[in-house]
């Protein structure tokens, strides 16, 4: 016997499918209530054939008690094009079935903005956005003890006379990842973006060393792996290569070190 179900209990199941396959980035935009959800395709038929659309949530609220036809669904696509304007578009495509189905298309795939934002910076961008006031300060507080320690090992190798600071500057456009030195007489100032609030240790040193060699070229000869992990960062972040990045493969060239080599290559492909 076919089990006939009503419109809003067909409509949960394909929602509940339909997030059970997104990938954790559109998870977490759904999550933190930062986007309305649009879908295109989303219907159902009752046994009338009268069509039922499902275009928003607001819909699936005010749906009919009715009985509905069983359909297979196929999710098509999500395109995050307008994501900057708070706006996820969800592509169905659907035909009648014995019984409901639910699969995700062969050539489904998630449609990014047009912009130099990566996928690890978008979700960068949402762990920030989640920290309230009080996460925020421990993170920073950690943070400032981290890269003190960091910076305390990478002085003593360093030429470097003036005092050196690091900071992470909150109040930075999240969008557009750059550092800042200030330099005067007396004093360094570094200047980190906040996405680096989640990086590593390594890649921590990597950028300071990065960042003050432009007063101590010595420093890349003995921190150069850690830089690579920041050029690795980088790339992952902003999908371009630091022009460094050569002069730390001819580093690694010189001492024969294969294995940075490789790494570097993978950066550059």
């Amino acid at each position: 016997m076919v089990n006939v179900m009503h419109a809003k209990e067909m409509a949960s199941k394909v929602l509940q499918d339909i997030y059970k396959n997104l990938d954790e980035y559109c998870k977490d935009l759904i999550r933190t209530d930062l986007v309305d959800v649009e879908f295109k395709g989303f219907y159902m038929r009752t046994l009338d054939k009268e069509k039922i659309f499902i275009r928003d949530l607001e819909d699936y609220e005010h749906l009919p008690d009715v009985e509905v036809e069983n359909r297979k669904y196929k999710l098509k696509r999500v395109n995050l094009k307008h994501v900057d304007d708070g706006l996820m578009i969800i592509h169905l495509s659907s035909r009648k079935a014995k019984e409901y189905e639910f699969e995700v298309d062969s050539a489904y795939e998630v449609v990014y903005p047009t912009s130099d934002v990566t996928y690890e910076h978008r979700e960068r961008i949402l762990k920030w956005m989640e920290l309230d006031d009080e996460d925020l300060d421990k993170l920073i507080s950690e943070f400032d003890a981290r890269v003190e320690d960091l910076l305390s090992g990478i002085l003593v190798n360093s030429k470097i006379k003036k005092e050196v600071l690091v900071y992470v500057d909150v109040f930075m456009d999240l969008e557009k990842i750059k550092n800042y030195i200030e330099s005067d007489e007396e004093r360094i100032i570094l200047w980190l973006h906040p996405m680096y609030l989640f990086s590593g240790d390594e890649v921590l040193k990597g950028i300071i060393t990065y960042e003050l060699s432009r007063y101590d070229k010595n420093l890349l000869e003995i921190y150069y792996k850690d830089v690579i992990e920041y050029c690795k960062e980088y790339k992952k972040l902003c999908n371009k290569n630091l022009k460094v990045l050569e002069k730390i493969k001819n580093i690694a060239i010189e001492r024969n070190d294969t294995k940075s080599i490789e790494i570097i290559k993978e950066i550059q492909e």
